[in-house]
């Protein structure tokens, strides 16, 4: 049930601005790698400054930044909204509809590149932000809210913060990563691992006097492409689904002429939070063992990184502070989700603050040519952010 002054804080959200403001974002373009975010990232400084908050700007990798707004309360506990200023690379504009940072309007949808993922959670969060500000709701506790780089390739926005002592009075965090407003509060993990193969290189000429790589490593792939499948049979999540193994990248050789004389191949090993990530690092270097041993091919192993598994249970304070407030905010019922997808949210939980995903869009168009969110999504956003961060900064 909404109070008086939670209704006029919802209905002072302006829709049509929000909408605009997204628009901006998404034609702006921030794909990382190269790593383009200071365009978008002055933006939402710019916009957030306008509305009359004090903007700190923390430099991370050379001209790249994250942009910090800091609402102070009485107490120094604080609630963390989270996002990440960076999108992919566009990729093969051929396969586009339209104009990938058109930020076209068609059938109540946003297109372009980054709309879900996720420049749109940004805009609510920042719309919800400007609700708060302009309401003059006298602040018991804080909030702080981060736009961050560099969250598709290697997380420095986020490791920056955590680094800097920035979130040292969070207790709670909620990132707005595309999860179709469902609450995200569990995550796979991965296993990244590089292989390689080695032969004897010769002319193609005389083929049979060499030994080549790239045979050696196609045994191989057809082990992990076996183990794969056999995952499938294994394991069951309604979100999640199964654990996979993915070859993601494969080189070697120099060309037609020569034999290769080498092969390197990099995959993952994506975990269930129900299975151990050690366990899961044991089965790989058990199926190499084995593959060694039967087809003498002498594979390479190395982890390259990993990503832990991530769960909140949903009787924590973070995941019943949002629950309530999509339930008051938007009359739906709350859903619990699975998201298939790395987030940073693992790295707050790491660092002791309860964190869960919540955002418009669905991860399933992110990545992806015509990526869209719904535009009803983006608004019910805002008004959930803007009404769970009431609810937190007027409470002791």
């Amino acid at each position: 049930m909404l109070t008086r002054e939670e209704n006029e804080l919802l209905q002072s959200i302006d829709e049509a601005e929000l909408i605009g403001f997204l628009q901006a974002l998404v034609r702006t373009n921030s794909e990382n790698p190269p790593g383009r975010e200071m365009a978008v990232a002055n933006l939402i400084a710019h916009t957030l400054q306008s509305f009359g908050c004090q903007v700190e700007i923390q430099p991370v990798d050379g001209d790249r930044f994250n942009v910090i707004v800091i609402l102070e309360g009485e107490q120094s506990e604080k609630i963390l909204f989270n996002g990440h200023t960076d999108t992919v690379p566009v990729g093969n504009l051929k396969l586009w509809s339209s104009d990938p940072w058109a930020a076209e309007i068609r059938d109540g949808r946003l297109y372009g590149l980054g709309s879900c993922d996720m420049k749109a959670g940004l805009a609510a969060m920042i719309y919800a932000i400007k609700a708060l500000v302009e309401s003059k709701t006298k602040f018991i506790r804080g909030l702080i809210f981060t736009a961050v780089i560099d969250e598709e390739v290697n997380f420095l926005g986020t490791t920056a913060l955590l680094s800097d002592n920035k979130l040292a009075d969070c207790v709670m965090a909620y990132v707005s990563e595309p999860t179709s407003l469902r609450i995200g509060n569990r995550l796979k993990g991965a296993i990244e691992f590089s292989a390689r193969t080695y032969g004897k290189s010769a002319h193609t000429g005389v083929a049979f006097n060499g030994e080549n790589a790239i045979y050696k490593m196609s045994r191989y792939i057809e082990a992990l492409r076996s183990y794969n499948d056999s995952l499938a049979k294994d394991y069951s999540d309604p979100d999640l689904r199964y654990p996979t193994v993915n070859v993601g990248k494969i080189q070697g050789g120099v060309g037609v002429t020569l034999v290769p004389d080498y092969c390197e191949l990099e995959f993952d090993r994506q975990v269930l939070p129900s299975e151990s990530m050690d366990e899961a690092e044991i089965e790989i270097r058990k199926l190499t063992a084995s593959i060694n041993e039967s087809e003498q091919i002498g594979v390479e192993l190395v982890v390259r990184q990993s990503f832990s598994t991530w769960t909140i249970p949903e009787e924590e304070e973070v995941v019943r502070r949002l629950s309530s407030s999509i339930q008051d905010a938007t009359s739906q019922k709350p859903e619990l989700m699975g998201f298939n997808g790395y987030a940073e949210v693992e790295l707050l939980s790491a660092a002791g603050i309860p964190s869960v995903l919540y955002g418009p869009g669905s991860i399933n168009v992110a990545h992806a040519p015509d990526e869209f969110v719904p535009m009803d999504e983006v608004i019910q956003a805002a008004r959930v952010y803007a009404l769970m961060a009431y609810r937190f900064v007027t409470q002791s």
